[in-house]
């Protein structure tokens, strides 16, 4: 065990995760989880990675006892289908149900670990092992297109479109209830939520962000069509922030179908109904530029427990 660390008028105001960084030869991303795991105390309490470093306090280490992901059944998981592959980078439909990466506890059933198992040389590229080449992420429970870089080359190249803000992105979401306006963009940032360790829509305040951590976040949204109760959204993200869409429309108050995490009570008995084991959040097109600066557009259909739950639903009036 590491021996514990009292923070000096130095180190003070520093990230809680910045400061351990420099202290480590682990990434900042494997020390975030060590931190959202309990395996790090700031006097003796959990932090968030984000958390402002104060003079005096004590960042104490813990032997965490190394969990065991739960073994998930082969059978009730689709494999990724391949929708197009070069020489320079893959395009994959990833089922709903299926972990991109791991997490602290370590998970071995993720789309990295299969990827592996059938291009093992995207251990090479990207920037940590264990994302083995990903460059951008689809929740858990979030089906859709992915590109996967399979040369260094490629994915600086992707990396620096997403960080311009380059790439098409486009999904399909059902919201419950309706949208005060058919169309719009969400355009408020997003940050830590002050309680547990959810993401949340933090509106400015006179054009100051609520948080000196909140990231600038935009959603465009199209309704495509009414039901009694749910409305169906084309939506486009000009950001990539964690949760982004999912978080975006709860604060709009229209949670998705399916999600639990930021699901509005007011839906409650709605979601009884018509209950729905994943979220009903599809990312339909991906558009990026190859190496050639040749722009690719790539789509995939809804998949059909989404085309089931939808012709399940009546039409508005």
């Amino acid at each position: 065990m590491r021996q514990p660390i009292t923070i000096t008028e130095t180190d003070a105001h520093k990230r809680l995760d910045k400061f351990l960084a420099g202290k480590s030869k682990s990434t900042r991303s494997q020390i975030q989880k060590q931190i959202k795991s309990g395996s790090v105390l700031v006097d003796n309490q959990i932090k968030s990675p984000h958390y402002e470093l104060k003079p005096g306090e004590i960042v104490s280490f813990v032997s965490m006892p190394k969990t065991q992901a739960p073994a998930e059944p082969l059978g009730k998981i689709k494999p990724f289908k391949i929708i197009a592959e070069t020489n320079d980078y893959l395009v994959i439909n990833k089922p709903a149900g299926l972990l991109v990466h791991e997490t602290a506890k370590g998970e071995k059933k993720t789309l990295v670990n299969r990827l592996l198992k059938k291009f093992p040389g995207l251990a090479a590229v990207g920037e940590e092992h264990y994302r083995a080449g990903i460059i951008h992420r689809l929740d858990k429970n979030v089906s859709g297109v992915m590109v996967i870089p399979k040369t260094q080359k490629m994915y600086e190249h992707l990396k620096e479109q997403f960080r311009e803000r380059k790439v098409t992105k486009i999904y399909t979401a059902l919201v419950h209830g309706r949208l005060s306006e058919p169309e719009g963009t969400i355009d408020i940032p997003i940050g830590r939520s002050t309680v547990g360790f959810k993401m949340a829509a933090h509106p400015r305040n006179h054009g100051r962000r609520f948080q000196r951590t909140d990231k600038t976040a935009i959603t465009k949204y199209e309704t495509q069509k009414e039901f009694l109760h749910f409305t169906l959204l084309k939506i486009t993200i000009k950001t990539g922030r964690t949760n982004q869409i999912r978080v975006h429309l709860t604060a709009l108050g229209n949670s998705i179908a399916g999600d639990t995490t930021y699901a509005i009570k007011k839906y409650h008995n709605q979601a009884a109904k018509h209950p729905l084991d994943r979220l009903f959040l599809h990312a339909t097109t991906l558009g990026f530029k190859d190496l050639n600066n040749e722009y690719k557009e790539f789509t995939a259909k809804l998949p059909t427990e989404l085309k089931t739950f939808l012709h399940g639903l009546k039409k508005a009036n």
